[in-house]
């Protein structure tokens, strides 16, 4: 592929990923396409999103600071709130595309049906906008930006349940799509979104609350003595500078010592809570905090301290108006809501192209296809910490492949260093960017060697 201002790109999504992504191509003067299922762009972060594809309820924050969620050359404005709610987000995207003029580049209401890589290189997209008959175009490297929360995992429990069971997805309030007023309702799952559901029912008219946990994680507050825990915290954002004495150690041994590291402070800090936690109930966490992502809750404590939240093991079986908990104990039960994540999909690549039956993805640096060099994916991680800086470290990389500017190692070594991104223990934000920059760096030296 030749860089010159001819080369297309096709960009699959304009939530935040994707909108970086174009903001980044455009700049080194790429002709970018962008094509996005619903009527606006935010992804995620749009409530009802008539894609159906939105997960956001009409409390949701960030998880993480405005600090450590901005975009390097876009800040969210200094008097908003430290966890900004989602329709904040929604406007600093919205005014991100305006400031930086590329909303005639995103094409909305456009559903893209499949992408095929054609024989030399580039793919054959097929995509209908609205109700209109599906169009071919062709384009030089194709980037999926299309996201990781929108097809939500739902447990295949055993049994006959006369309540009602929905998905964290469709959660809004604790009266949409269901009324949790005075309904014995259950919440599965730990992660951040069944914890925040759980204390925002608990809080509402809901006669009981249960948490039901699988396995242990690690829970911590967004805020410490009003301040958040994450305020002053080094490297937290993929611009943050690396001390000297980490960035001299090879990657593998600088993660392993910074995980190390963090991982003593938590037990430090947040230790006499967890086994509280414990004795409430909920399975023991993990020895190794950061064995998997940590779950964010201010209030859960409260709540179960309080009798608000009671906490329960797996469910084994439903049983009509009852659910059977591993371990024999049985609760009348009204509404089952499903916080068990979602499943990593992209229905418009097949699955040799692109293989997420482990729910995962295999990928050079996180970001190239080992298969086809001209296909990329973006925001595929789970970071201990804000994924939209990363997103943008990696579409930097993405348009240093496509200029030209930097050079692939051979397809044996691709192959061979391509790695699970979403199931990789305690990936920190700013330790990946340097990764990359240093990949950048070896690509340049590639290119110029064979100049």
């Amino acid at each position: 592929m030749e860089h010159n201002q001819m080369t297309r790109i096709c960009v699959v999504g304009a939530g935040p990923s994707g909108l970086t992504t174009i903001k980044t191509l455009l700049a080194a003067g790429l002709e970018v396409d962008c094509y996005e299922l619903s009527p606006h762009i935010g992804g995620h972060w749009v409530i009802d999103n008539p894609s159906g594809r939105s997960s956001a309820y009409r409390s949701l924050r960030t998880n993480t600071t405005k600090r450590m969620s901005r975009f390097s050359d876009y800040e969210m404005p200094e008097d908003w709130d430290e966890f900004p709610s989602f329709d904040k987000v929604r406007e600093w995207l919205e005014a991100y595309v305006d400031r930086f003029d590329f909303r005639k580049h995103i094409q909305t209401s456009t559903e893209i049906i499949s992408a095929v890589p054609r024989p030399g290189g580039g793919w054959q997209v097929t995509l209908r906008a609205g109700d209109e008959a599906p169009v071919v175009r062709t384009y030089d490297a194709v980037i999926a930006a299309s996201g990781s929360y929108w097809d939500p995992q739902q447990p295949a429990f055993t049994g006959r349940f006369n309540g009602d069971i929905l998905h964290a997805q469709t959660y809004r309030d604790p009266h949409t799509p269901v009324d949790t007023s005075g309904a014995n309702t259950i919440v599965c799952g730990i992660g951040n979104t069944g914890c925040e559901i759980a204390c925002e029912i608990s809080k509402s008219n809901a006669a009981t609350v249960y948490l039901s946990a699988r396995s242990g994680t690690w829970i911590m507050p967004k805020l410490v003595n009003g301040v958040a825990a994450t305020k002053n915290l080094p490297m937290a954002h993929p611009t943050d500078p690396v001390p000297p004495e980490l960035s001299r150690l090879p990657e593998a041994e600088r993660e392993q010592k910074l995980t190390e590291q963090a991982s003593e402070t938590i037990r430090q800090t947040y230790g006499a809570q967890m086994k509280e936690f414990e004795m409430l109930g909920l399975p023991r966490a993990p020895h190794h905090p950061l064995l998997k992502r940590p779950s964010i809750s201010q209030d859960l404590m409260d709540q179960m301290v309080s009798g608000r939240i009671h906490a329960k093991p797996d469910i084994d079986r439903l049983d009509g108006d009852h659910v059977i908990f591993t371990g024999g104990e049985s609760v009348r039960a009204d509404i089952i809501i499903c916080a068990t994540g979602y499943k990593l999909s992209y229905p418009y690549l097949s699955q040799d192209i692109a293989n997420t039956q482990d729910n995962d993805l295999s990928l050079f640096c996180g970001i190239v296809s080992p298969a086809y060099h001209d296909l990329f994916f973006i925001g595929v991680s789970r970071p201990t910490g804000a994924f939209w800086p990363i997103a943008e470290a990696q579409a930097k990389f993405v348009a240093a492949i496509l200029t030209k500017t930097y050079t692939l190692p051979p397809a044996a070594e691709i192959r061979q260093r391509a790695g699970p991104m979403l199931n990789r223990v305690a990936m920190n934000p700013v330790l990946y960017g340097l990764a990359l920059r240093e990949e950048l760096e070896r690509g340049r030296t590639r290119k110029r060697a064979t100049s």
